[in-house]
C-alpha cells in the first residue's frame, strides 16, 4: 500500500504541476479536443463521446471521458460546439466544460480558413480521503474544489485533402484556490490524403503538444481508409526537445505505439477503438480508449458536405 500511496502521490504532483490536458489518441477523428477551430467541419450536427482507461492495470492511474457536440448555423459560416471532459487521476478530479466558436472563411471552392475561440471553465477536486493517510495535515481529509475560468483559441486551413492547424489552450494564467499552476498547452497538426487505388486511402499526419516548461510531446501518425469505411492506423507517440535544448529528459520514458480503428457503421454511426501500449521501462502497460459517433442530418437525403478524411 505504501508504493500505491507513493506512486498516487507522483501522479497527483505531475498532474498539478503541469497541467496535462486530457490525452486522447483518436483525436485524429474530431480534432475540435484540440482545436476550436475546427467546430462545424463535418458541416453536420454531430456527436463524439470518448473514454480513455490510461495504464488500465495500475490502481489509481488517469481514466478520461469526454463529449463533444458541434454543428454549423448562419449559412455554413460559423461553427458552434460544446467540449465537456472529465479526468480523474488517483484523488485528483479535472472537470471542464467549454463553449465553442468557428468563424469559418472560404478562400477557395476547396480552400476555408477557420477561426475558433472557447471560453468555459475548469474545476479541480481533491479528495484526501482516497489517498487512506490519516494524521497528516498536509492532505486533507475531506474533498478541496477550486473553478477558475480559461479560454482556448485556434486556427484551422483545411482543403478537401490538406489540412493544418494551430491552437492554444489554458490561456489565462494564474494559481488557483488549491495553488495549482497552470501551463499554457500549444498544439500544432497536420495532415495530408493520397490515393492509393480506387478503395484505398493513405493519410499520415503529425501532432505537437508544447509547453516551453518540458519536452514536446509528439505524435507521428498513419493511416489506411478503406472502400471509405475503415480507417486502421498507428501513432508513435514520443518526446523531443524541439525549441529549448537545455531541457533533460530521456525519450524512452515516453513512448509509445497505439493501434486505432474506426469504422463506419452506417451513413450516420461510427465505432472506434485505440490500444495504446508502453514501450519503454513500463512494457506490459497498456491503455483502452473507446469511441462512439453519431451524425445527425438536417434532411433525410442531405449530403454530408465535408471534409470527410479529417
Amino acid at each position: 500500500m505504501k508504493l500505491l500511496y507513493t506512486l498516487l502521490a507522483l501522479l497527483l504532483t505531475f498532474a498539478a504541476s503541469a497541467q496535462q490536458n486530457p490525452q486522447y489518441s483518436q483525436y485524429i477523428f474530431n480534432s475540435m479536443a484540440i482545436n476550436p477551430a475546427y467546430t462545424g467541419s463535418k458541416k453536420v450536427l454531430n456527436f463524439n463521446a470518448f473514454h480513455r482507461s490510461q495504464w488500465a492495470s495500475v490502481e489509481g492511474a488517469p481514466t478520461t471521458s469526454s463529449l463533444l457536440i458541434d454543428g454549423l448555423v448562419a449559412n455554413d459560416k460559423l461553427g458552434l460546439g460544446l467540449d465537456i471532459s472529465r479526468d480523474k487521476i488517483g484523488p485528483l478530479t479535472h472537470f471542464s466544460a467549454y463553449a465553442n466558436l468557428a468563424v469559418r472563411v472560404p478562400l477557395s471552392e476547396q480552400a476555408t480558413l477557420s477561426f475558433g475561440a472557447a471560453p468555459g471553465f475548469v474545476q479541480r477536486s481533491l479528495n484526501g480521503a482516497e489517498l487512506g493517510i490519516i494524521d497528516d495535515p498536509s492532505i486533507p481529509t475531506g474533498t478541496e474544489t477550486a473553478l477558475r475560468p480559461d479560454i482556448k483559441l485556434g486556427l484551422y486551413f483545411n482543403t478537401s485533402r490538406f489540412y493544418t492547424g494551430v491552437s492554444v489552450s489554458d490561456l489565462l494564467q494564474f494559481k488557483d484556490d488549491m495553488e495549482l499552476a497552470t501551463n499554457r498547452h500549444y498544439f500544432f497538426t497536420s495532415g495530408y490524403v493520397f490515393d492509393l487505388g480506387s478503395s484505398l486511402k493513405f493519410k499520415p499526419s503529425v501532432l505537437v503538444k508544447e509547453d516551453f516548461n518540458s519536452p514536446a510531446n509528439v505524435d507521428l501518425n498513419a493511416f489506411l481508409l478503406i472502400k471509405e469505411i475503415l480507417w486502421l492506423g498507428a501513432s508513435y507517440r514520443t518526446s523531443m526537445n524541439l525549441f529549448n535544448d537545455k531541457l533533460s529528459f530521456d525519450a524512452r520514458n515516453r513512448t509509445a505505439v497505439a493501434l486505432i480503428g474506426e469504422i463506419q457503421i452506417n451513413r450516420a454511426f461510427r465505432l472506434g477503438y485505440a490500444y495504446d501500449v508502453m514501450v519503454n521501462d513500463f512494457r506490459g502497460v497498456s491503455t483502452h480508449e473507446v469511441s462512439i459517433g453519431y451524425y445527425l442530418f438536417g434532411k433525410k437525403d442531405a449530403p454530408m458536405l465535408t471534409p470527410q478524411y479529417f
